[in-house]
């Protein structure tokens, strides 16, 4: 079972790699489908590390194993979330919908086609990679209020370009499906090196 939560992390930390920034470049389809692939990469390995854990495995992992969990879990988490987190901004536009107010959006109010491409937030895919290894060192390493640290630079650093409510939304999903998205693999690494 350990061996099998090795593998898929690995795994998607080479597929991450390899698909990490072209995910701009390709087509909403395609990154869907690179989102529903690292989904079901990341559920193979919570479930085999979860199920190690429940038969006492988990905390007895060699050092080298537990070493190699970490690190894979760290690029998993950094390098896949690129299209999870694309994922969850183009599921969260309104397509074509009435708004409470019973008024359809005008085009000044419907989002970007593409958020990826068509955002305003320019070095999201670094930011993004970059915070989702602070989210992931900072829960295996066993400091939680790192992740306060993380958000409070990320503000900052967009502060001036936070005046839109549309880019607000975008920024709020962006970071939250972002940390989420390093928090889980950061779980399985744990769950694989320390056990229940």
């Amino acid at each position: 079972m350990t061996l099998l939560a090795l593998s898929a992390m690995i795994l998607a930390a080479v597929l991450g790699a390899i698909v990490c920034f072209r995910v701009p470049a390709v087509s909403v389809r395609a990154r869907r489908t690179w989102a529903t692939v690292f989904l079901i990469l990341l559920v193979l390995a919570a479930g085999t590390a979860a199920a190690s854990a429940l038969q006492g495995k988990g905390a007895g992992i060699e050092p080298w194993g537990a070493v190699l969990a970490i690190v894979s879990a760290v690029a998993a988490a950094a390098l896949t979330g690129s299209p999870v987190t694309a994922a969850v901004l183009q599921f969260s536009q309104r397509t074509g919908r009435l708004y409470r107010s019973g008024r359809r959006p005008e085009p000044s109010d419907t989002a970007p086609a593409d958020p990826e491409r068509d955002s305003d937030l320019h070095g999201g895919l670094w930011i993004g990679v970059l915070e989702r290894i602070g989210v992931a060192v900072t829960l295996i390493a066993g400091w939680p209020t790192g992740l306060t640290v993380l958000a409070a630079i990320k503000a900052l650093g967009r502060f001036a370009e936070l005046k839109e409510p549309d880019a607000v939304e975008r920024f709020i999903l962006g970071t939250f499906g972002s940390f989420l998205w390093a928090a889980a693999w950061a779980g399985v690494a744990m769950l694989l090196t320390k056990g229940l």
